[in-house]
Formats: structure tokens, C-alpha cells, sequence
């Protein structure tokens, strides 16, 4: 597998961490707003991930079908912290809301350091989208409108 590729399988593993997360925390929260965004997040992540694994195939690689060793080490940590929570639905907005965090770093990695011109097109046609989910579960931890 080439660099370009690695680089896209990352950001694709990233993001099925978030698509993961999301979609379980969207059954578990109360709020129908809440659940709402969070299952509109879960369909941006698995939007760009079609469009990243599509890049990745037409290259002739593999595209990464699974989450990372990181995000599922997080992801476990997160869900001990909702049940002993005492408002699980605070928690999974400040679990998710480090998600985001996680996710634009990774874009921004690609966009800063890749040499490749192509990958950096690819992250950076999806950058407003990622952009807009970390403002709103910014906004959602803090309670401010989104």
C-alpha cells in the first residue's frame, strides 16, 4: 500500500470510529434534537468515507472496512464514562465533541503534510463538512445554538 493510500485509509478508519460512536449514542440519548444531529453526523461520516473508499479502490488498494486501534481503545473508554455517568447524555456530547477534535485534526494532517495533491483535493472537498460537525458539537458542549 503507497502513502497516498495509507493516508486515506487513516482518515477513512478515523472516521468509521465516528460513524460507530455515532450511531450508538444516537440510540442512547433522549433529546430528539440530539439523536437527530447525531444521526445526521453519523451520515456525513459514512458519505465521506464512500467517497474516500471509492478513491482508494479506483487506485487499485484495499480501503480500510474497519475503525482504528485508537478510536476503539476511546470508544471503550467513552462508553465506561457514559454508565458511570450521571448524565450520559452530557457525556456522549463531550466524548463525541473529542471525536470531532480527533477527526479535523486527522484533516488537517492530510491537507498540511501530504505531498500529494490529489489526497489533499479529496480532504479538502470534504473539510466544510467536518468543519461544520466539530462547530456543532462544540456548540452542543457548551450549549450554545448550532
Amino acid at each position: 500500500m503507497d502513502a497516498k493510500t495509507a493516508s486515506l485509509n487513516e482518515i477513512i478508519g478515523v472516521l468509521d470510529d465516528g460513524r460507530d460512536f455515532y450511531e450508538d449514542a444516537a440510540q442512547h440519548v433522549e433529546h430528539t434534537d440530539t439523536r437527530e444531529l447525531f444521526q445526521r453526523m453519523a451520515q456525513t461520516k459514512q458519505a465521506i468515507v464512500d467517497d474516500l473508499s471509492a478513491r482508494v479502490a479506483d487506485r487499485g488498494e484495499r480501503p480500510s472496512g474497519q475503525g482504528t486501534l485508537r478510536g476503539s481503545v476511546r470508544r471503550a473508554y467513552a462508553e465506561l464514562r457514559v454508565l458511570l455517568s450521571r448524565d450520559p447524555e452530557a457525556e456522549y456530547i463531550a466524548q463525541l465533541e473529542a471525536f470531532e477534535d480527533r477527526i479535523v485534526h486527522a484533516f488537517q494532517d492530510v491537507i498540511f503534510d501530504s505531498d500529494d495533491a490529489d489526497v489533499r483535493a479529496i480532504v479538502l472537498k470534504h473539510m466544510p463538512a467536518v468543519a461544520r460537525d466539530h462547530t456543532d458539537m462544540a456548540a452542543l458542549k457548551h450549549g450554545t445554538p448550532h
